[in-house]
């Protein structure tokens, strides 16, 4: 019998066979979180106008408004950061070509003096997913670097902050049971990742994120973010939120979580994928990577800060951290 014959049947037998293994992957996905939700499965797999699934536009270029003199950015390389050249490259040659320097410390430069040395020597600080815990005095070297007008921007995914909280900073990880904030910063972040079903960009995990307050989100009409966490600040703004039905895979709890907030000198990103070249000019992200570096070089840091460390420095790090009041919860 010809070949033609058997092709009908093999394509029937293929498309049932995609048909069978999407639907089996689909069900934990739409049928986990609380019980409200699984009340009308088949309704809400079969409703098709309720799941919005959207190519967002990828052009544009990255600018800075900033017309600071020339900065020097510090980033972390000295806590085995997990996170490529290439991934920080759409920041970091903003920075370059908008006339800013950008270098790097090393674990070499991060032991003993030499830690607040390289801080004294830089404006702004970029820290992004530290796989190593930091040592008491690099923490107070920080704080110092942060109060005499430092700027630190911190980007995590969600695996780092389950490591580390958010990198140890005096800033404690948010529980579900406690939502109270409380720390240095008044930066929280809580475990997990968020994912929309109803309204995505190419996977359930890649959210979008709305404009909150402040200069960060200056422009901004919405951020893709892609397997992000959800961060908290108790005094500062929220520049970036996710979308409405956004939910927190620990708890599936639908709310508009922030991912991108701001207090002082200190700025958090729940995410680092909006950064890569694949992703940095999508949606308004080129935006929002802007303000980012503008916010780098805003700052104006005091002299010689922070100092070198004292004799009675705790760790090898820096100086002993100071001592400081235990703030009150923030409910």
């Amino acid at each position: 019998m010809p070949a033609r014959d058997f092709v009908a049947p093999v394509v029937a037998f293929v498309v049932l066979v995609a048909v069978i293994v999407g639907g089996a992957a689909a069900v934990p996905f739409v049928s986990g979180g609380e019980s409200t939700d699984v009340t009308n499965l088949a309704d809400r797999q079969t409703d098709i106008d309720a799941v919005t699934v959207s190519e967002a536009e990828a052009e544009g270029t990255i600018t800075m408004d900033s017309d600071a003199e020339s900065k020097t950015v510090l980033i972390d390389q000295a806590h085995a950061n997990q996170v490529s050249d290439k991934k920080l490259s759409t920041l970091t040659n903003t920075l370059v070509e908008n006339g800013h320097e950008v270098e790097y410390v090393t674990q070499e430069q991060a032991r003993g003096p030499a830690w607040n040395e390289s801080l004294r020597s830089a404006d702004a600080f970029l820290i992004a997913n530290p796989n190593q815990p930091y040592t008491s005095g690099q923490l107070a070297g920080v704080q110092a670097f942060a109060d005499a007008g430092g700027r630190v921007v911190m980007l995590s995914d969600p695996a780092s902050i389950q490591r580390f909280g958010i990198f140890g900073f005096g800033l404690q990880q948010q529980s579900n049971d406690d939502p109270a904030l409380n720390s240095e910063f008044g930066i929280s972040a809580q475990s997990g990742y968020l994912f929309n079903m109803n309204d995505y960009q190419q996977t359930f995990k890649s959210v979008y994120a709305a404009p909150g307050d402040g200069p960060l989100s200056a422009g901004v009409d919405r951020v893709v973010v892609r397997d992000a966490a959800a961060v908290s600040v108790a005094d500062g703004q929220t520049a970036l939120r996710a979308g409405e039905q956004t939910r927190l895979s620990t708890t599936r709890r639908a709310d508009t979580y922030g991912v991108a907030v701001q207090s002082g000198n200190v700025s958090m990103v729940g995410d680092t994928d909006f950064l890569t070249p694949e992703t940095a000019y999508v949606a308004d992200n080129n935006v929002f990577i802007g303000n980012l570096a503008d916010f780098l070089v805003s700052g104006e840091k005091t002299e010689n800060a922070p100092a070198p460390p004292s004799e009675g420095s705790s760790g090898p790090g820096g100086p002993s951290e100071p001592t400081r009041p235990t703030p009150e919860p923030v409910v």
